[in-house]
């Protein structure tokens, strides 16, 4: 690992590290919302989620969860962005399990396991403590 990598790892720790990672993802997730094909548009997942709310709105949300899980990478209180990430990722999954349950996503199923499966992930490393200084 590089000085300065190490350095930024010691400065903001495991949760700050994981904040940068989990901003990244939903970044990105909210950027593929807004720029979304046609074709994809058309898939049963996202057409179901359209019905809820517009594509534009959903990656708005994405994109400030993301910027939230950015910024208090590097702040000493975190809980905000923890708890934000782990519940756009609970409703997502919760929605996509709606939309299986209803028979609009036929395998919806595995998209709201896999999305419930990373919000405890989530959940986990907001429970985590980092190290005392100097440990």
């Amino acid at each position: 690992m590089s000085y300065i990598s190490a350095a930024l790892i010691h400065r903001i720790g495991r949760r700050g590290a994981s904040l940068l990672f989990l901003a990244l993802l939903d970044v990105v997730y909210a950027l593929s919302l807004l720029g979304a094909p046609p074709e994809t548009r058309a898939s049963p997942g996202i057409a179901f989620l359209m019905l809820l709310l517009p594509l534009p709105v959903w990656a708005a949300v994405w994109g400030a969860v993301g910027a939230l899980c950015l910024v208090q990478a590097f702040l000493r209180t975190d809980r905000m962005a923890f708890a934000a990430a782990s519940l756009l990722k609970v409703a997502w999954g919760t929605v996509y399990l709606l939309g299986w349950a209803l028979g609009d996503v036929p395998r919806g199923y595995v998209t709201a396991t896999i999305w419930l499966g990373f919000a405890a992930w989530v959940a986990i490393i907001s429970g985590w403590r980092e190290p005392a200084q100097g440990a």
